[in-house]
């Protein structure tokens, strides 16, 4: 593994990083001012995945105070999660921008799907994991958050029944009283749940420890077998279908 793997220092990565937008500005627009910096696109990044990167169990507990941290700090749920993983796995991934990640709040520009702090938090684990790898513990991370009465640390809890920020902020709303827009410190705790949460399941992926806990009930995989690819043929997806569709 040592043999395979790269020694990348901050300042490495963040020339070729620029030198690769620099010369993608320069093929585009045609400004010379740009020139110098494009020779440092003629260096390879790591390859991905980063898997060789990743070679020491993550501080769960650090990860989730982290996640809280940055939502506070107002990064939003996707970035905060992001941030929080990316920061605790260390170099080289602490060299990626979080802000990349900041369009996920609230669903995705409070578009209210995908869930921000599910969001950042696959995206973490995509840098870390290719493949089967990957899809195992996203798949995982979705059913877990899907199936959980989050967040774990305060007084109302609410199982959103699918990876939704939709649902899971209208179910939080039922359960507590309150107004969506009350749930600051609710999506606070929930962006350090999930991103803790997901660093569990790298732990256990890089530890050889992983099984999936969460199998599809028996009722969506009745729906699933006949829509997603079966005799209908005419979805595609792996969540609960009663939370929004009647039984037939």
């Amino acid at each position: 593994m040592e043999a395979k793997k790269k020694v990348l220092s901050r300042r490495d990565f963040l020339v070729r990083a620029g030198g690769a937008a620099a010369g993608l500005a320069l093929a585009t627009s045609g400004l010379g001012v740009l020139a110098p910096k494009a020779e440092g696109a003629m260096v390879d990044l790591p390859d991905y995945p980063w898997t060789d990167y990743f070679t020491e169990p993550l501080d769960v507990e650090r990860v989730r105070e982290l996640g809280a941290k940055y939502y506070g700090e107002g990064l939003g749920c996707a970035e905060g999660a992001f941030k929080a993983i990316l920061e605790e796995l260390g170099e080289p991934f602490s060299f990626v921008p979080s802000q990349i990640m900041n369009f996920g709040k609230g669903g995705g520009v409070a578009w209210g799907t995908l869930c921000g702090a599910l969001n950042g938090s696959a995206a973490a684990v995509s840098l870390v994991f290719g493949g089967q790898a990957m899809g195992a513990v996203v798949n995982e991370l979705m059913a877990w958050y899907s199936a959980t009465a989050l967040p774990l640390s305060i007084e109302h809890r609410s199982v959103a029944g699918n990876p939704l920020c939709h649902a899971s902020i209208a179910n939080w709303c039922k359960v507590s009283g309150k107004k969506s827009s009350e749930r600051g410190p609710r999506c606070q705790a929930l962006t350090g749940d999930v991103a803790a949460q997901a660093a569990m399941y790298m732990n256990q992926m890089l530890a050889g420890t992983f099984v999936p806990a969460h199998p599809m009930s028996e009722e969506t995989k009745a729906c699933f077998d006949c829509h997603v690819g079966g005799f209908a043929d005419d979805t595609l997806g792996k969540m609960d279908c009663k939370g929004c569709h009647e039984g037939h």
